[in-house]
């Protein structure tokens, strides 16, 4: 189900580039980075690929968009092997929900239906079964929906805390 959802949101090759510039690029101080600029990928024999050198975070050669970043942040950072967050404080992801998610999704996320009137889907099912999705929208928006995008609004921790808190619901 996690391959299928990461295949048909396109996350491969987000995925993808993630490994090939190491996990350390999605590191909150890029000045921790320890990788060189011409640092070579690390077994480039076993995809088949001549080695080539990968761009540095931040730099002119670095064509990772802030929406695949913050969806590789979510697949290597935010969480554990499980694809449980890990150590979401869940008392603030419920404070900022309700600040912040009720007035549009309702008390307990079941005030907009995501899916069809045929097979509904609410606001706890997408965030467990689809947290690609769920994710995206919740830090992009969704314009056909108005739902507003968050990118700027909340820290990381707090986008995982709402959305850990979101996973609670029926």
């Amino acid at each position: 189900m996690v391959f299928k959802t990461l295949r048909s949101f396109g996350l491969i090759p987000i995925a993808a580039y993630g490994l090939l510039l190491g996990v350390s690029s999605f590191a909150d101080d890029p000045s921790k980075d320890t990788r060189s600029e011409k640092a070579p990928i690390a077994n480039a024999s076993m995809i088949d690929a001549p080695t080539v050198n990968a761009p540095a975070p931040g730099s002119e050669g670095d064509t990772l968009t802030k929406e695949d970043a913050r969806m590789a942040l979510l697949i290597y950072k935010l969480l554990d092997k499980e694809g449980k967050f890990r150590n979401p404080n869940l008392k603030r992801g419920e404070t900022l929900f309700y600040q912040n998610c009720r007035p549009c999704h309702g008390e307990d996320g079941r005030r907009m239906n995501l899916g069809s009137y045929a097979k509904p889907v609410y606001l706890g099912e997408r965030a467990r079964e689809d947290l690609p999705t769920f994710w995206y929208q919740m830090n992009f928006g969704d314009d056909g929906r108005n739902m507003e995008a968050y990118y700027d609004e909340f820290t990381v921790d707090e986008m995982v805390d709402i959305a850990a808190y979101a996973q609670t619901f029926e």
